[in-house]
């Protein structure tokens, strides 16, 4: 038996010894209790407010309405006790009648104190105080271990999309594309082996290859909270190692109303001295219909941000270990690129939700979401080629080469990714029952129009490079006068590509939850189905082409004005966008298309598979004198089938012009998942948790994927037979997870955590070498991902918040929220002894943010700050061709002033420390890829009404 085996089977013993606790006689003679808990007008609810019958075992937590309900409750005189982080606790009595339902409203700050009053108003205004207490609260009635940023809380962020949001949180790093959040990594797991859902759908990956949700693609003015998971549930999928990411989108019942806002605002960024719009509006209210009041809810929103920037890079290929001409050694630059990116990005999001609530034991709803994100990309390189030269000088700072090749290579893009999210369901309660349902339907993809690029090519080039004063952004120049003209380059090659992907996904949901007594213990059992119907294709048609009928330089479509390319000196000449564009397309059917080449890229890529899984969960909660316990297992059985091409190339058949075939994979298995929570109060307010959990992730699309290339060279017995392959018969990565966290909740907005957390995982996904092995014994080299590698993880979490209102003035405005994580890991790889970091897992990770907010004004300066992670390797054998990312940190400012309940203008200061991206190739000092992308200022109107 594995290990991981025995370790599922002691958590699922557990959680059935917890289930056999329901064999017990429920308690006769109860009733219902129903209630709410607002403001004192009753005009705003509290959701996550924490509502106990004093004396009894017996707690709820309210809904996002502010309702809960208690069943099974004995008849008798009671006290209801509700409590909610940053407001005094309220008392309200109440009589519970057999078979009867009592209903209750409970006012916080209803009370005559005064400062009670005062208190409640900061946890109802769009403050920091706000949005610390909604998630706060959100996260101390958590099921399980649980991270939670409201939308308050994002909306005192300069944070445009959900992504930069997210890493606010404990735990939370992001990966970034041009200097935005685009991919969220969790406690140090690859984004691929997360998952994410919007109001509950699952949210497919809009990239080719990759599982990994463009969080980038979804602005954060739509986002009602965000939910980390970092525990998950049995009712919860399982393909979550890092945890889930869940977004909620705004409802009307979430404002008790009508309420409506207009943002209008823009941004400034200082690199290309441009100014972007950005605009939002929201707008909910409740209707009556069918005879009832304010039962059906309607809530919309919508937001678009224009970003217009430029970066400016530097990049290096593996700086590999070269001969000098005395006879030394050192790491050379053998390819260096100089890079300028002219960047258009518009993001576009639309919500538009429905509720309605016919009856007190009944509700429908319709959630949907749309996000465009068009980005538009126009890039000029510069590419020097100092291995094609002859050394004439090198050291370990510098080199110079002569008879080298110089390349100049210019594309111009412009692809749309789409994320759709659709979702139809209800609930219903019918006595001890409580039954929910839904089906959902999500997309995600990329399309876009003809990328057309170019290269061009001067060669005899003398040249050098320089790291010498900055090894971060080595010097790259040309010697003498060839390589510094635009008619030196000749174009080579031109390329049109298109790009379809496209990925849905049809969700069908039902639970089932029944309330009953364990003894003299309240809890529930709670089951249900799942099933997951995954289309994912993916068509690339790419164009090669390598003659143009006479010689062309880059002199007949030379850009006019040089290229702003600060502080690296000339760039040189550059091509025009608009001349090259009608060059290309006036003369392409002109061109002589490399006809082998392109049926190799256009077809080496598409596929179309179908992934269908099927799942079922059975689990119980019970509330013992001091302890929660939740028990369970999930089971999920994946049918997976795809089919792509096979390219083949072989110089002694058909004259060696490739060989195409279609090419089929499937794959089935089963998957049993079961977890164990504990939450034992050590104090009112204060709590530990515990949780043993399994998960696993998926194998990513073209590591599975039904694809194969194979080149044969040689005759006789000098043959050479060389293969990459997607490998379909691939088994999902497993991982046992093991958390612990103490938490307190200290009086006002506040509290501390400390949090310990472990994954052991299997079936590692890991690039190899299986030439020799069958069936690939004829062959000298098969890459392919396989499994069998094993990884560990573990770290440990700190988080403060503090709300300073017990100062003196003018001191009790302020308030710090700060965290801090550590995390380490170490992944088998068989070509080394020691083994490498998870891609994505940085030691150190930090945010914090000091606030402060009085007679109308709201500033935060917030820093966040994570370490250096390993990212790729390109040769698993030398950690000198591992690839990592520098330490990042970014400073920005947020500043707000409401004049009043209807108007407030915000001026922001985004990444006002110029904090670059840098990545290098096993030390600091070998350049892989640097660039900018400056400060932004941002400053706006926001209407409210």
């Amino acid at each position: 038996m594995k290990k991981h085996d025995l370790k599922r089977l002691i958590t699922g013993a557990l959680g059935l010894w917890i289930l056999a606790l329901c064999a017990t006689i429920q308690a006769q003679g109860t009733g219902v209790i129903r209630g709410e808990v607002t403001d004192a007008t009753g005009d705003y609810s509290f959701p996550d407010a924490e509502v106990r019958i004093e004396g009894e075992r017996m707690r709820e937590v309210t809904g996002r309405d502010g309702s809960f309900r208690f069943n099974n409750v004995p008849e008798g005189e009671y006290e209801l006790v509700s409590e909610y982080g940053g407001a005094m606790p309220e008392r309200v009595p109440v009589t519970v009648v057999a078979g009867e339902t009592a209903r209750v409203s409970i006012r916080i700050g209803g009370g005559s104190e005064q400062n009670n009053a005062n208190q409640l108003k900061g946890l109802l205004i769009d403050s920091q105080a706000a949005g610390q207490a909604a998630a706060i609260n959100r996260r101390r009635r958590a099921p399980s271990v649980m991270d939670v940023l409201s939308s308050d809380s994002v909306g005192n962020f300069p944070d445009q999309n959900v992504a930069e949001a997210l890493q606010r949180a404990p735990g939370i790093s992001v990966q970034r594309d041009q200097g935005e959040g685009r991919f969220v990594v969790i406690r140090g797991i690859n984004p691929n082996f997360n998952s994410t859902t919007i109001n509950g759908m699952r949210i497919p990956g809009p990239e080719a290859d990759s599982r990994a949700v463009n969080l980038d693609a979804i602005s954060s003015d739509l986002v009602e909270s965000v939910e980390i998971t970092k525990a998950i549930t049995p009712d919860m999928d399982g393909d979550a190692v890092g945890g889930n990411i869940e977004v909620k989108s705004l409802t009307a019942f979430d404002l008790g109303g009508r309420s409506g806002s207009v943002t209008l605002g823009g941004s400034y960024n200082t690199t290309n001295e441009e100014i972007s719009p950005d605009i939002s509006a929201s707008y909910t209210d409740l209707f009556s219909i069918g005879g009832g009041e304010d039962n059906l809810g309607i809530a919309f929103a919508v937001s678009q941000f224009d970003r217009d920037t430029v970066s400016d890079g530097i990049e290096g290929a593996p700086w590999e270990m070269t001969e000098t001409p005395e006879g030394g050694e050192v790491n050379a630059l053998l390819e260096g690129e100089q890079r300028d990116y002219v960047l258009t990005r518009k993001r576009t999001s639309v919500a538009l939700n429905f509720d309605y609530r016919p009856s007190e034991t009944s509700e429908y709803y319709l959630r949907t979401l749309y996000s465009e994100f068009d980005d538009a990309e126009v890039k000029a390189e510069n590419i020097f080629i100092f291995e094609d030269g002859d050394i004439d000088s090198l050291t370990a700072d510098s080199g110079e080469f002569s008879g080298a090749e110089y390349e100049k290579a210019h594309s111009d893009s412009n692809k749309i990714v789409e994320i759709n999210s659709y979702s139809l369901g209800g609930k219903n309660e019918v006595n001890n029952w409580t039954f929910d349902y839904d089906i959902g339907y999500a997309t995600a993809g990329e399309a876009g129009d003809l990328e057309i690029t170019g290269e061009s090519l001067a060669e005899d080039v003398s040249m050098g490079y320089d790291k010498s004063g900055d090894a971060e952004q080595p010097i790259l120049y040309v010697i003498g006068d060839q390589g510094s003209n635009a008619s030196d380059f000749v174009l080579e090659s031109a390329e049109g590509e298109s790009v379809f992907n496209e990925e849905r996904e049809l969700a069908l949901t039902f639970n089932a939850q029944y309330d009953m007594m364990f003894g003299d213990a309240p809890g529930f059992i709670k089951f249900g189905a799942k099933t997951r119907q995954r289309e994912k294709e993916n068509n690339i048609d790419i164009s090669i082409y390598e003659g143009f009928g006479d010689t062309y330089t880059i002199a007949d479509f030379d850009r006019k004005s040089p290229a702003d390319y600060p502080p690296r000196g000339d760039f040189g000449p550059a091509v025009d966008r608009d001349e090259y564009r009608s060059f290309f397309y006036g003369n392409r059917d002109n061109f002589e298309l490399n006809e082998a080449d392109s049926l190799i890229d256009s077809n080496g890529e598409d596929y179309f598979l179908e992934e269908d899984i099927n799942a079922a969960y059975l689990m119980a909660n019970v509330e013992l004198e001091r302890l929660t316990v939740i028990g369970g297992v999930r089971v999920e059985d994946t049918e997976y089938t795809a089919e792509g091409n096979q390219v083949s190339v072989d110089e002694n058949v058909n004259d060696g012009e490739p060989q195409l075939s279609d090419f089929f994979g499937s794959k089935s298995y089963t998957n049993v998942l079961p977890s164990l929570h504990l939450n034992y109060a050590l104090q009112e307010n204060m709590a530990l948790r515990a949780a043993v959990t399994n998960t696993i992730a998926r194998p990513g699309f073209e590591a599975a994927g039904p694809w194969q290339i194979i080149e044969i060279e040689g005759s006789g017995d000098d043959i050479e037979r060389v293969m990459e392959r997607g490998n379909p018969d691939l088994d999902p990565l497993e991982s046992t997870n093991f958390d612990l966290r103490w938490e307190y909740y200290p009086t006002g907005v506040s509290t501390v955590s400390a949090g310990f957390f472990y994954k052991d995982i299997s079936e590692y996904f890991l690039g190899a070498n299986v030439a020799g092995e069958p069936p690939y014994e004829d062959f000298d080299e098969v890459s392919q991902t396989i499994n069998g590698g094993d990884a560990e993880l573990y770290g440990i979490e700190l988080a403060f918040i503090r709300q300073f209102d017990f100062l003196p003035g003018p001191w009790d405005g302020l308030l710090l929220d700060a965290n801090y994580t550590f995390t380490d890991s170490e992944a088998d790889v068989p070509e080394r002894d020691g083994g490498i970091p998870l891609p994505g897992q940085s030691d150190h990770i930090f945010n914090v943010a000091l606030g402060y907010e009085k007679h109308g004004f709201n500033v935060r300066v917030a820093a966040a700050y994570r370490s250096e992670f390993f990212e790729e390797t390109d040769d698993a054998s030398d950690p000198a061709f591992d690839r990592y990312q520098d330490n990042h940190l970014q400073i920005d400012v947020s500043s707000k002033y409401r004049f009043n309940d209807m108007v407030q203008v915000h001026l922001n200061l985004v990444n006002i420390n110029d904090e670059p991206l840098y990545a290098y190739w096993g030390s600091s000092e070998f350049n892989s890829q640097y660039e900018e992308y400056g400060p932004t200022v941002e400053a706006g109107v926001r209407l409210d009404f």
